[in-house]
């Protein structure tokens, strides 16, 4: 009898500890568990004041996120001065080349003189294409580039004599922004010089096919 009670002792022993390494184990693995939790949830919130100081600038107002890619002194402000119309219109356009949209003058005001007062630089996709009754009879309608875009810079030179940015919307609305490989071929972004101008003078000059001339200068560009 003194042999059963101590087998089933020793049974019970041996029961209660590995009963014990269980609950210690389960123990850990929760306290395990929640230490991750608790590191992913303050990585979460580190990533996400990163990305909200990230999209906000100064006075708090949200950036678009093509802004991120481009230097910051590349990217037009209020209150900054140029010299000439023509120098803000080439600064604006080369910031609109990096922010992978087309530019064209929207507003021109002159004084009596013909001295350009103030204008506005738009996305190329600003407005809304005039309705044309001729549309019926066409077979093939081209399709609309213009979406109403807010996107713009305005200049005027009323107070210091230097053209000075008043106004400026960064945000895109109605399309999308083109392709880096594709902003080339943007109206405002496609010129040339006097160099390449004088080439095909030459070209022309020497009796050599429109075709054949192009194909060389695009070549010689970095073209196909």
């Amino acid at each position: 009898m003194d042999k059963d009670i101590c087998v089933d002792y020793t049974i019970r022993r041996k029961l209660d500890f590995h009963s014990d390494e269980a609950e210690k184990e389960t123990n850990e693995l929760e306290a395990e568990k929640k230490t991750n939790e608790l590191q992913v949830e303050k990585e979460t919130n580190e990533l996400n004041e990163l990305e909200a100081e990230k999209e906000t600038n100064e006075s708090g107002e949200l950036v678009p996120e093509f802004h991120l890619t481009i230097s910051e002194e590349k990217i037009p402000k209020i209150g900054v001065e140029f010299v000439s119309e023509k120098v803000a219109y080439n600064f604006y356009n080369a910031y609109a080349k990096l922010a992978r949209f087309g530019i064209r003058r929207h507003h021109v005001h002159r004084d009596v003189k013909g001295n350009i007062i103030d204008t506005i630089f738009c996305c190329a996709c600003q407005g809304h294409k005039e309705k044309d009754k001729r549309d019926v009879e066409v077979k093939s309608i081209r399709p609309e580039t213009r979406t109403g875009c807010d996107a713009m810079m305005k200049i005027n030179c009323r107070q210091t004599g230097k053209y000075k940015v008043i106004n400026f919307i960064a945000h895109h609305n109605g399309h999308d922004l083109v392709s880096p490989t594709k902003t080339h071929l943007l109206r405002s972004h496609r010129s040339v010089t006097v160099a390449q101008a004088s080439q095909a003078d030459d070209i022309e000059m020497s009796g050599t096919t429109p075709k054949a001339g192009f194909q060389l200068m695009a070549r010689q560009a970095g073209g196909r």
